[in-house]
């Protein structure tokens, strides 16, 4: 399951019924995320996070997040690092889905 969310708005749930990879995520990215996130306002102002998963560090994925945030994207190989153990940048590992 994948879900998203800002300050003031949130991105519904988003089932995954097959194992996770480079191309389901790109695919996940282009069809459901960006349409969703496209009829906001201000979303020159969104930075994207995600964790240390291996579908997300395929090269489509990272090309396609330049495209899309450029510069404005965290992970560990983005153009800003991801603390991986910070409490304030993964908020959801200790409140929504539990230690």
């Amino acid at each position: 399951m994948w879900c998203g969310f800002t300050s003031t708005n949130f991105i519904d749930p988003y089932l995954l019924h097959d194992t996770m990879n480079g191309e389901r995520y790109l695919g996940f990215l282009q069809n459901f995320m960006w349409s969703t996130i496209s009829k906001w306002d201000n979303t020159d102002e969104l930075i994207f996070m995600h964790d240390g998963a291996p579908s997300h560090y395929t090269r489509t994925v990272l090309n396609c997040l330049d495209s899309n945030f450029p510069s404005k994207w965290i992970d560990r190989r983005g153009p800003t690092s991801w603390s991986p153990k910070s409490p304030d940048l993964t908020p959801c590992d200790f409140f929504l889905w539990g230690p």
